[in-house]
């Protein structure tokens, strides 16, 4: 049986698994499914079709599947996830997802939240992503995965991340970064790409410099069209492992922002 403390609140309907732990004065609503070996501290709030799926830490005041933020958002239950193993410190806030909408609102596996980061609505994060305190994410947004974003960073709406970026802190990011890049400022440019990080993974220094040159040949100052480089990129690197990643992220239909400029 769950170990429930006798002030949280459980609202009929609300589905608890056996080994999960609830702390004192939290709110389950009623259609809420907890997974095993979760442990909300104490005053956590999960509400709507929030997810916790299995050995999630959530700390004290922590919210899940909230109504969205948006003007004309109704309180019909939308569902909000967050993926296995995923911690959400103090004041972390997980809106769900706008109730037209047929996707969550959804956080990855392996992930970290530090205090008062908020995800707004629609939002899509990948896993083992980090998120240092302070982090806003606007609505809509992707986030892929092993993504680090730095402390007091603002993401715009709609905007999309890509794989193994690195967000410096107090980031003001208004466009999308492609995948492996290091951003930072306001407006946020690319620096350069998250070497550290990606040796970390087990980048070889061929990976970074196959990385370093397409994104080098696709946001050159030259007078030529955005065509002519891509075309040029695609011709030098559409068959390395993870440059093509960079050509494919340019090349994907996202959500209309343009791309993050390249500062080098």
């Amino acid at each position: 049986m769950a170990d429930i403390h006798p002030t949280a609140i459980i609202e009929d309907g609300a589905e608890i698994h056996d080994t999960a732990r609830i702390g004192p004065f939290c709110i389950v609503g009623p259609h809420v499914r907890v997974g095993a070996n979760v442990y909300l501290h104490s005053n956590v709030v999960l509400a709507g079709k929030a997810i916790i799926e299995e050995n999630c830490e959530l700390f004290n005041n922590a919210t899940v599947g909230m109504r969205a933020q948006s003007i004309g958002a109704s309180d019909k239950p939308t569902v909000a996830i967050i993926g296995a193993r995923t911690i959400l410190r103090e004041n972390v806030s997980v809106n769900g997802a706008s109730p037209d909408k047929d996707e969550p609102t959804k956080i990855g596996c392996d992930c970290y939240f530090m205090i008062n980061t908020h995800i707004g609505h629609d939002c899509r994060i990948g896993n083992k992503c980090v998120l240092a305190p302070g982090v806003m994410v606007g609505g809509h947004s992707r986030v892929a995965d092993q993504v680090w974003i730095g402390g007091g960073s603002a993401i715009h709406q709609n905007s999309w991340i890509g794989e193994h970026c690195f967000v410096g802190a107090g980031s003001i990011l208004t466009g999308d970064v492609v995948p492996f890049a290091t951003t930072a400022g306001n407006h946020a440019k690319i620096e350069t790409i998250n070497a550290v990080g990606l040796t970390r993974r087990g980048f070889g220094r061929a990976d970074l410099k196959e990385i370093r040159g397409v994104i080098k040949c696709l946001f050159q100052k030259d007078g030529r069209s955005h065509a002519e480089k891509l075309k040029e990129a695609n011709d030098l690197y559409s068959e390395s492992k993870h440059a093509s990643k960079v050509l494919e992220f340019v090349e994907s239909p996202r959500s209309g922002r343009s791309l993050c400029s390249y500062r080098g």
